[in-house]
């Protein structure tokens, strides 16, 4: 059974190499906080144990579990990139947490004025 964990960055879907299957706080640590640190130039170090403060989801057997309002266009970007034909499902676990959201949103404060919630 294909299961993997995604992460929903703006308009970047990333995914484990080979859809391996993985959870989302060690797919996090070793690999999405140095993208999302590059990406809004932070230290990685203040992101790591941060998993919950970017959108994600799971693909498994056809389904984008996904805890956040579902978008069409979302849907077609996620698709796009990892070349399936997927549905959403409502999966509260996939839900960012507002913790780690306001330390991520505080993180990024001084250059962006953005909030990400």
């Amino acid at each position: 059974m294909m299961n993997y964990p995604i992460y929903i960055l703006e308009d970047l879907i990333v995914f484990p190499e080979g859809k391996k299957d993985l959870g989302h706080c060690e797919f996090w640590e070793n690999t999405v906080h140095k993208i999302v640190a590059e990406f809004y130039h932070i230290p990685a170090k203040k992101l790591f144990n941060l998993p919950y403060c970017q959108r994600r989801a799971r693909i498994c057997l056809g389904k984008v579990y996904y805890g956040e309002e579902f978008k069409q266009s979302l849907l077609k970007n996620i698709i796009k990139a990892v070349h399936e034909d997927l549905e959403f499902a409502y999966d509260e676990h996939e839900c960012r947490l507002a913790y780690d959201v306001r330390v991520f949103n505080r993180l990024i404060a001084k250059d962006n004025t953005r909030n990400y919630l």
